[in-house]
């Protein structure tokens, strides 16, 4: 609906008096609605009257973020509900990783039964290197950082398709302390020597081609840009990467793995689109009639290739057993009636 201009977008100073005035409306409207409950953010006073604190942004993978389904579930006694669609969810984000992990792998690892989704490969210089990186005018270039998959969305995403992702340093780069010292930033120089080489760019933002009319020349200069595997998240539309996205990591998850070339063909990208080839997308028009209808992403469900392998395997070790014990019956019956005739 924001889109689509039905609701209007106000911006404005949140100073004292506007902080006073907010919290003076919030508490006129719990006067006149007493049994209302107020959703409040990570960085609200936990003490307020009748609130809640809404914290799934803080979590740092898209398993942990998902899971708060299950907190707005309980308000409604719809904890059976939240429980098929989180495991559902989970069960396609699975899905999509082990068939990263068996199509990357060789035939004798295909043999050893994976214990985990998230082991380390054997052979780490083989994967495609996935960066994910996006320009931020007057600090730098943001990279990822992950010392592990559960340090950021990406890493996860990373870690499920079995690719390699580029991952900063420890301590390189900078963090201004403007922004608490949490953030870092690489300059041209450092994100240059860091990210030439990667074989996908994920450009985490809408907003690349503002960057290339400022750093064209510089920009193709680069592995991914040269090869054109560059992507950024507008496949669905410009903004609905910071909403609707939520509601579909285990897609993403797909994306990555298909983006990076890792899933044998079995999936088409929704989220990440290539800025080469692909125009942005567009959200189909919202209706009312189907608003209170549970929300089904449009993609197909993940087949797993590993145990549909199996299955045709073990029709063809069926079908080849039941040949050869005809051909054993077969055998046994000429050899009877070579016995017969010889006794004749």
């Amino acid at each position: 609906m924001f889109e689509q201009g039905e609701i209007e977008k106000i911006d404005e100073e949140r100073d004292d008096v506007a902080h006073s005035e907010s919290a003076s409306s919030v508490a006129d409207f719990l006067l006149l609605n007493p049994d209302a409950i107020i959703l409040g953010g990570p960085y609200d006073d936990p003490d307020a009257s009748r609130t809640m604190i809404i914290a799934g942004s803080q979590e740092s993978t898209n398993v942990a973020q998902f899971d708060w389904i299950a907190f707005y579930a309980a308000l409604y006694n719809k904890e059976d509900m939240s429980n098929r669609i989180a495991g559902s969810a989970q069960q396609n984000f699975d899905c999509a990783s082990e068939n990263s992990f068996f199509l990357s792998s060789s035939p004798i690892q295909r043999n050893l039964k994976a214990t985990s989704t998230r082991r380390v490969a054997e052979e780490e210089d083989k994967k495609p290197t996935l960066l994910w990186a996006s320009w931020f005018e007057g600090y730098g270039w943001s990279v990822s950082y992950c010392p592990n998959y559960q340090a950021d969305t990406e890493c996860e995403w990373a870690a499920a398709c079995n690719v390699h992702i580029l991952s900063r340093p420890e301590g390189v780069g900078n963090a201004p302390e403007s922004l608490g010292g949490r953030y870092w930033y690489l300059t041209d120089e450092e994100f240059f020597e860091f990210a030439k080489d990667a074989d996908v760019w994920v450009y985490k933002s809408q907003f690349w081609d503002s960057v290339y009319e400022l750093k064209a020349e510089y920009l193709q200069q680069f592995k991914a840009y040269k090869n054109k595997q560059i992507y950024d998240t507008q496949g669905v539309s410009a903004n609905s990467w910071y909403e609707q996205r939520l509601a579909e990591y285990y897609v993403v998850g797909m994306d990555v793995c298909a983006v990076m070339g890792v899933d044998g063909g079995t999936h088409r990208s929704r989220w990440l689109r290539n800025i080469f080839t692909e125009d942005v997308g567009v959200m189909p028009e919202c209706n009312v009639a189907e608003i209170d209808e549970p929300y089904v992403a449009p993609v197909e469900e993940c087949v797993p290739i590993a145990a549909t392998l199996n299955v045709a395997n073990k029709d063809n070790d069926d079908n080849a057993g039941a040949v050869l014990s005809a051909m054993q019956g077969l055998t046994l019956i000429a050899s009877l009636v070579v016995a017969s005739c010889l006794l004749l």
